[in-house]
């Protein structure tokens, strides 16, 4: 059933936390949890903090208080716990609707895990980013690659951190390319993917002009990245607003994937 809040309160950009999400997850608790009384002992174990639940009581308490990345995490273990009961799936049903009406910047998979909600394009682009770095050449890419996800959902999500593992993933992979390539620059751009983008698509004059169109814009990527890449003995940039980060990332993902295609079907 809507309400009126839902239905004529412009909502205008997903939150990083809510108070009423967080009482309404407490009030959650405390109706599904309160006779399970190991849960406030699993989470203590897990998470190593304090929950301050005695018998029960006290849900709504700790919510309220403890840290974004806890009452993300507890959403997960709260599932995990209930599993003994057959109630995990009314747990991850009534949760999902908590975090989807009040506009949390949070999505919460089958399991319970909970990722960034950015847009569905972003996650279909890393999950088939991560599946093409899925073997040992490219391990180190991967690893940086891994870290975009954890700089994004910290408490605040660190989009400066997320865009420089971003770049990391892409220039593990094309200083592995090209091992003569001290760093990537647009200059190295130039120097060394160029003539394999030309040679590559050399037979079709129309791909070929759009691949060098895409060639221009890699090269506008890296630059824009060096603005947040910390250099020794200079000042250390300031947080990109964060819709700018998700999109430097997003472009950088869809260029990580360009350069398995060409690691693997034209270099060398």
């Amino acid at each position: 059933m809507s309400r009126y809040s839902q239905l004529y309160i412009d909502q205008t950009a997903p939150l990083p936390d809510s108070p009423r999400a967080r009482h309404r997850l407490g009030k959650l608790m405390e109706g599904m949890v309160s006779n399970h009384r190991g849960l406030s002992y699993f989470i203590e174990r897990e998470l190593g903090i304090t929950v301050g639940v005695v018998n029960g009581l006290g849900w709504p308490i700790f919510t309220a208080k403890c840290a974004t990345r806890d009452l993300l995490d507890t959403v997960t273990l709260t599932f995990g716990f209930l599993r003994a009961t057959s109630f995990e799936e009314r747990w991850l049903s009534e949760a999902r609707r908590v975090f989807s009406e009040e506009h949390l910047a949070f999505e919460i998979d089958s399991v319970a895990i909970v990722h960034p909600a950015v847009d569905k394009e972003f996650q279909r682009n890393r999950q088939a980013t991560v599946a093409g770095l899925q073997t040992p050449r490219y391990a180190n890419s991967l690893a940086a690659f891994e870290r975009i996800s954890n700089e994004l959902s910290s408490d605040p999500p660190n989009g400066k951190d997320a865009w420089r593992a971003a770049f990391l993933a892409v220039e593990g992979l094309f200083r592995l390319m090209f091992s003569s390539a001290n760093q990537l620059n647009a200059g190295a751009v130039e120097t060394y993917l160029a003539p394999v983008v030309q040679r590559l698509y050399s037979a079709d004059p129309v791909a070929l002009r759009a691949a060098s169109k895409q060639l221009a814009s890699f090269k506008d990527w890296v630059d824009a990245s060096h603005n947040y890449r910390h250099e020794p003995g200079s000042e250390d940039p300031v947080q990109p607003p964060i819709d700018l980060a998700v999109l430097a990332i997003s472009n950088g993902t869809s260029f990580l994937r360009w350069l398995i295609v060409l690691d693997q079907t034209a270099v060398n």
